[in-house]
């Protein structure tokens, strides 16, 4: 695991006893819909192919807990969807599952690395005007890829867990119920690296004792390159604008 990684876990460790949890704490429901360009190859490792894609609306869910126990730390759990499919014709022959797709091959190709999020995290500053999130969060993704053509399919399964490290980070615009955020999860280790990364402006449109509601727009960029990672080597991006709604109980 790389340094940067470890460097966020620690500093998250250590500021535990100065981070205050929330103080009322409280449940955060969210949904975002992402309206995604991918773009990118894969292949069989040492044998990867350029794919067009179409576009593609992605979604995600998420649940997150907090409250006011020293030294634990809250929680999210997200479901990410993450898949495209699209149609190429191969410049080069392509070899995926035991399965040669010769040169000139129009091909359709789905990919489909959908996965959960379940981050740990600290509240480092939470007011107001700054708030500041650190923790770990550990991806699972369970997906496939497939490549077919007429008469022919090749199918190859990716099943991993992928730790990485967590950043949530708002500046609040006084009086005006809006605030400037980024959240990011990343992770480079082993030829490999992961980061799922979104920046944005949020506004509070509903602000009550029993429920807030909280409307959220910006850009959200997935990349993924994979080294080896169940004998697939990928780099994918899923990048574009992002819309969502947060309730807060």
């Amino acid at each position: 695991m790389k340094k940067s990684v470890l460097s966020m876990v620690a500093v998250a460790v250590l500021a535990v006893p100065a981070a205050m949890a929330d103080t009322i704490g409280g449940v955060y429901l969210g949904a975002d819909l992402h309206f995604a360009d991918a773009k990118g190859g894969f292949g069989q490792t040492g044998n990867q192919q350029d794919f067009d894609f179409d576009d593609k609306n992605l979604s995600s869910f998420y649940i997150k807990v907090e409250h006011p126990v020293p030294l634990l730390p809250n929680i999210k759990l997200q479901r990410n969807s993450l898949s495209s499919k699209g149609n190429t014709t191969l410049n080069r022959t392509f070899v995926f599952d035991d399965q040669i797709f010769a040169v000139g091959t129009d091909v359709a190709q789905d990919v489909d690395l959908s996965n959960i999020d379940a981050t740990f995290y600290y509240e480092i500053l939470d007011n107001d005007l700054v708030s500041l999130d650190l923790g770990v969060t550990a991806k699972y993704i369970d997906g496939d890829i497939t490549v077919a053509t007429q008469g022919q399919s090749a199918t190859q399964d990716l099943s991993a867990v992928i730790p990485m490290g967590y950043l949530y980070g708002s500046f609040g615009l006084l009086g005006t119920g809006t605030k400037v955020f980024a959240e990011v999860n990343y992770v480079s280790y082993d030829g490999s690296s992961l980061s799922d990364m979104q920046f944005g402006i949020a506004y509070e449109l509903i602000d009550s004792l029993a429920i807030d509601l909280a409307l959220k727009a910006g850009v959200k960029k997935t990349k993924l390159e994979l080294d080896d990672i169940d004998n697939v080597d990928a780099d994918l991006t899923f990048d574009g604008a992002f819309i969502s709604a947060e309730l807060h109980f």
